[in-house]
């Protein structure tokens, strides 16, 4: 191995701790009307295998530091140095690259984590003029959005490989739950997309989104006989584009949905539109409050009831039962959704 680290011995520190301590190796700029912070960074090593890491090579290839800016969340903080070693252990020469911008930490692959979590960087960084290259996951949520805001791609480096970047540009850590109290963000990421995907489409209509993977509706036949009533169409967005699915939004007065990645759509909502939202009782996240604080939308998150009867009686049944929460399939009650619309669209 070309590098020298030892996890027990690195030091995970923010990059203006990082500067502060080293300030010849760059500085760092905020664009203040978007609240977003950049740290320049000379000679930094960028590892992709499983997550973003960065580290800063020191005299003799020495990497006794590693960014925390590399994981989105508190939570996986303590992974790092270990994902570090193993990523190292099987690192050969990283390519040479004169400049570039990591936008791939762990989850930057799903479409609500890119949504909210890398791509408002890379705009905020277009308006600039920056005219470098991108670290992106190289997965259709992240190459369709690139392709359609016309992101050439000749810009894009792929987010699994490794790179020694002589001028690394480091986005500030960004959690897609922080981005409703970021408004400015929240509307050039919405402006952005609405100019890429096309005029807001004519009249108005009621929209399904239905989900076909994990946490899917378990009575979809009862919950859309509730629908007919209503004039629901129903979208499957795996059935089109990712900007067919944006620009299908545009018009919705109302948006009815399971939790999930493609909740994110809601963004392309009209303003003070109606948007339900579908929750198992094992798994509520509210991941989309930057669209309804933007937007003023009347949002209602529905919870399925809980029955008692299902729930194992011992304790590590109990673990194993919530555990596996965030995948288990939601089943609504009809009548609560009738009353709802009714008094939604009534």
């Amino acid at each position: 191995m070309p590098f020298t680290f030892d996890p027990a011995a690195c030091v995970p520190c923010f990059a203006p701790e990082y500067l502060s301590r080293y300030p010849l190796r760059g500085r760092s700029f905020t664009l203040k009307r978007l609240g977003l912070s950049f740290h320049g960074l000379s000679d930094c090593l960028y590892l992709g295998a499983g997550s973003q890491v960065l580290l800063p090579v020191e005299a003799g290839n020495t990497l006794p530091f590693l960014f925390l800016e590399s994981c989105a969340y508190l939570s996986n903080e303590r992974h790092l140095p270990a994902i570090a070693a193993k990523c190292l252990t099987s690192l050969e020469t990283p390519a040479e690259m004169e400049e570039a911008v990591p936008l791939f930490p762990q989850g930057a692959d799903n479409l609500w984590h890119w949504m909210t979590e890398s791509l408002p960087k890379l705009l905020a960084l277009e308006k600039t003029g920056y005219q470098g290259a991108y670290i992106v996951p190289f997965s259709p949520a992240a190459t369709q959005t690139l392709e359609f805001l016309g992101i050439p791609a000749g810009r894009l480096l792929p987010g699994n490989g490794a790179y020694r970047v002589r001028r690394l540009i480091l986005p500030q850590r960004l959690s897609g739950f922080s981005l409703p109290e970021n408004m400015p963000l929240t509307d050039l990421l919405r402006q952005e997309l609405l100019n890429a995907v096309g005029p807001s489409l004519p009249g108005a209509k009621c929209c399904y989104v239905r989900r076909t993977g994990t946490r899917k509706i378990s009575n979809e036949d009862e919950l859309l006989a509730v629908l007919r009533d209503f004039d629901f169409e129903t979208m499957t967005p795996e059935e089109l584009s990712l900007k067919e699915q944006l620009r299908y939004m545009t018009n919705a007065a109302c948006s009815v949905m399971a939790h999930g990645a493609n909740s994110t759509l809601t963004l392309l909502q009209p303003s003070q539109s109606v948007c339900v939202e579908f929750f198992g009782n094992r798994y509520v996240s509210y991941n989309n409050l930057h669209a309804v604080r933007l937007l003023k939308l009347r949002y209602h998150a529905v919870v399925e009831d809980l029955e008692l009867a299902s729930c194992p009686a011992n304790n590590p049944d109990l673990f194993s039962h919530l555990r596996d929460g965030p995948l288990a399939d939601i089943t609504i009650d009809p009548v609560h959704v009738r009353i709802l619309l009714e008094n939604a669209l009534g």
